[in-house]
């Protein structure tokens, strides 16, 4: 029997096209509709898929709140939040709001929660022109107001207790999940049928310049594998794409170093289990998803041992000097050309990737959320 608990969840940062946040809030959120049976839950969500699979507790946002319309889309989404979300809890009467993002209410007329992934807008300020504002000046209100505060590794809750005060609340550190369903080895030989590709580096992710694909491309570069490639898989942002596409054909690259945009949930496990090794050597992650997701699908990881990245990988990678392409590229030799040490790597990531899960994260939230509730 469900028990008197209202939690609505702020999830209008989803849309069709997710990245690192959007797979997190709605992996999240399927986890924690599971729970339906003792918690009312009521999501707020411009998705309309998530709202036919869960239609009693989907609410309808307007579509004009969507992160794809840029700027727009956040404005009218912070608008939202201020104007018409506190009204719809009060109606609703719903004591307690969770958001899976830096966002919310800045006079909440409900008990407040919020998850913090990364600064990375404050560490990169030039790349988040507008942004940074909202952490400068919205965030900090925002955190006065909320009653507990989720971070996503221990490395964001360091960075997080430099910046803003929380010496008074309270401050948890909850890791992103895992689908084990969706990653996991696939059977060999379907990138190779579809898309042509069989001996390949890969990375996944956004283009931006934090993410440091251009010393992967120099990295790469200074190798000349004669009969591999290097598959970017990520949306072609347009502020950032143009530039790498011209340092790939000033090293003479078009051929090696393929930009695949966007590809479908279905291929991607396929994508990391027929790869030689994931390069994520990044200078800045709240967690890297990637990593694990590589991890669980057989994929050796190569990364950096900046921010987060060694508290998701432990043991089970191999780092390198994110700042040196020449040790990139020392890291991606020794993969391509040793199989007992990527044999090493597939099987300690094997084990790593175990011990995270998207069941494990909704609890955890859960627990946070409900102690605050009752």
């Amino acid at each position: 029997m469900k028990i008197n608990r209202k939690i609505a969840i702020n999830a209008t940062i989803l849309h069709d096209k997710p990245s690192g946040l959007g797979v997190y809030t709605y992996e999240l959120i399927v986890e924690l509709l599971k729970n339906s049976s003792e918690i009312d839950f009521k999501v707020f969500s411009g998705l309309k898929s998530l709202k036919n699979s869960y239609p009693d507790e989907v609410c309808l946002v307007s579509n004009r709140t969507s992160p794809n319309l840029g700027l727009k889309g956040h404005l009218m989404r912070l608008l939202w939040q201020q104007t018409v979300l506190p009204i719809k809890l009060k109606q609703q009467k719903i004591p307690l709001i969770y958001s899976s993002v830096p966002e919310g209410i800045m006079l909440p007329c409900a008990k407040q929660v919020i998850t913090i992934h990364d600064l990375i807008p404050l560490k990169f300020p030039k790349l988040f022109p507008k942004l940074k504002y909202h952490y400068h000046y919205n965030l900090p209100r925002l955190l006065k107001y909320s009653q507990a505060v989720i971070c996503d590794s221990e490395n964001t809750k360091k960075d997080v207790g430099e910046i803003y005060d929380l010496s008074d609340k309270p401050t948890y550190v909850i890791h992103a999940g895992l689908s084990q369903k969706k990653f996991h080895p696939q059977v060999s030989g379907i990138i190779e049928e579809k898309y042509g590709f069989r001996n390949y580096l890969l990375y996944v992710g956004d283009l931006r310049p934090y993410k440091n694909l251009e010393r992967s491309i120099e990295a790469f570069s200074l190798l000349r594998l004669k009969d591999f490639k290097f598959i970017i898989i990520g949306k072609k942002d347009e502020r950032f794409y143009p530039a790498l596409q011209k340092k790939v054909d000033a090293l003479f690259l078009r051929d090696k170093v393929i930009f695949m945009g966007y590809i479908s949930d279905e291929d991607l496990p396929s994508f990391y289990s027929e790869s030689t090794a994931l390069v994520f050597p990044s200078l800045y992650e709240g967690f890297g998803l990637p990593l694990l997701e590589a991890m669980a699908c057989g994929c050796p990881v190569i990364t950096s041992n900046l921010s987060s990245l060694p508290e998701v990988s432990g043991d089970s990678a191999l780092y390198v000097d994110a700042y040196s392409s020449k040790s990139i590229a020392a890291g991606i030799s020794s993969m391509v050309t040793n199989p007992q040490q990527r044999d090493f790597f597939k099987k300690k990531g094997f084990k790593r990737a175990k011990r995270f899960s998207w069941e494990k994260t909704a609890r955890e939230v859960l627990e946070v959320c409900s102690s605050i509730v009752t």
